[in-house]
């Protein structure tokens, strides 16, 4: 008898509770109270007497969907990317300058040369002498991309869902000369090509392209809270999708690869391609720091530990200057390994949001500085020429050394986002 009048009376009471709410409002009940503000202004400030981690969203009762785009303005730059050294010493004279170009030719007859040209020592001597030498690097450029983000906020304590396409294309161009009366000298860092036996390789001409394209694709769970009246949290773990390709183009002009004694005048040629594909795991923050009146300072962090598969290719020729323009190939090379890399993102700036039409309705302003870290991206390898005892063109003998500058790729810069919800 007392289970069944304590099952009436619980039953009575739901009957009440739902007859107080109305049959036309929804449920579950919205999470903040939309507070009219002195400054003629609606936003959804934490409500004054919040339980645990009282839920932002979704802001209408049925759930919000969630679509932002978002333009930007980003320098890219990556580590070890250094091309030559600009070395502040003078050949001794053009026709010393010009020796190592000239021992790569097949010479057939050795009487004609001077015995002080032939012997190379005093150019490999004054060559060796770095004199305020400067490692060359391209010059990174600023450039425009874009976000594409849409979510939903639900009605499950407020989690929301959301996928956002980063879209960014990155640039670098750089071009040196060093004549011979200029009073420095250009040494290739990237080159195989080896002139002459024991000769040091130098160019007067040395010209770089480097591009870039960044595809990130990032899958949230999230769930935005009020810790404060004026401070909210928005935890979220996820996937991201990286795609990170690069190339680099490097040009050697002179120099070692200039022509004497009417024999064909070459130019050299790097090509380098760097790509990454993977997809790891993704979680960070994002912070809402309110004002008032709608303004707010936001600040987010993220990382993750992405699992992918690099893609070289190292390729290298010269070309004659002159029609046919034939090629002579000196270097091929291919790797491919799966690896882990790790990503970091982080973002501040400062916000202005607004509901309207009966708080159905939300938009949002941000204007802040992002930076995004791509670690150890870098893994081209530099391949050099020692040992060589052979005056013929090309020049075969002796040994390549490799070498791997690993470096870090980043791109940051200022970062435009509109937001509207419905």
């Amino acid at each position: 008898m007392q289970k069944s009048l304590l099952a009436l009376s619980i039953m009575s009471a739901a009957n009440v509770a739902v007859a107080a709410r109305g049959s036309d409002n929804c449920a579950p009940e919205p999470p903040a109270t939309c507070y009219p503000e002195d400054c003629n202004h609606c936003y959804c400030l934490g409500p004054e007497n919040y339980g645990v981690n009282a839920p932002v969203r979704p802001i209408t009762c049925n759930g919000d969907w969630v679509i932002s785009t978002a333009g930007f303005y980003w320098n890219a730059h990556q580590d070890g990317m250094e091309y030559a050294i600009d070395n502040h010493v003078k050949n001794p004279n053009q026709e010393i300058d010009s020796l190592s170009a000239f021992k790569v030719i097949i010479i057939d007859d050795m009487e004609e040369i001077p015995d002080d040209i032939l012997d190379s020592d005093s150019v490999i001597q004054h060559l060796n002498n770095l004199i305020d030498g400067e490692y060359e690097t391209p010059d990174f450029k600023w450039d425009f991309g874009f976000k594409i983000d849409l979510g939903y906020n639900s009605t499950c304590d407020g989690w929301d869902f959301g996928v956002v396409w980063t879209w960014y294309r990155g640039k670098a161009n750089d071009h040196i000369e060093a004549e011979f009366d200029d009073n420095h000298t250009l040494l290739p860092l990237w080159s195989v090509f080896s002139p002459s036996s024991g000769s040091i390789v130098y160019a007067t001409d040395i010209e770089t392209h480097w591009k870039f394209q960044l595809n990130l694709v990032d899958i949230e769970l999230g769930r935005q809270y009020w810790t404060s009246k004026y401070l909210s949290f928005r935890p979220f773990i996820g996937l991201r999708i990286a795609y990170l390709e690069q190339n680099f183009e490097i040009q050697h002009k002179g120099g070692s690869w200039s022509a004497i004694l009417d024999a064909p005048a070459f130019n050299n040629e790097v090509d380098l391609d760097n790509d990454f594909k993977g997809v790891g795991i993704r979680t960070g923050f994002d912070t809402v720091w309110n004002f008032g009146c709608g303004w707010g300072l936001y600040g987010n962090l993220a990382a993750s530990i992405v699992y992918g598969r690099f893609s070289l290719d190292h390729d290298e020729y010269n070309r004659k200057a002159s029609s046919p323009h034939e090629k002579i190939k000196i270097l091929e090379t291919e790797e491919s390994f799966h690896a882990s890399r790790a990503m970091f993102d982080l973002a501040l700036g400062i916000q202005w949001a607004s509901l309207f039409c009966d708080c159905q309705y939300g938009f949002t302003v941000q204007l802040g500085f992002e930076q995004h870290l791509f670690f150890h991206q870098n893994q081209l390898w530099r391949v050099n020429r020692i040992g060589d005892v052979e005056n013929v063109l090309p020049n075969d003998t002796g040994e390549n050394v490799f070498f791997q500058r690993r470096g870090t790729l980043d791109t940051g810069g200022w970062t435009l986002k509109v937001q509207f919800q419905f």
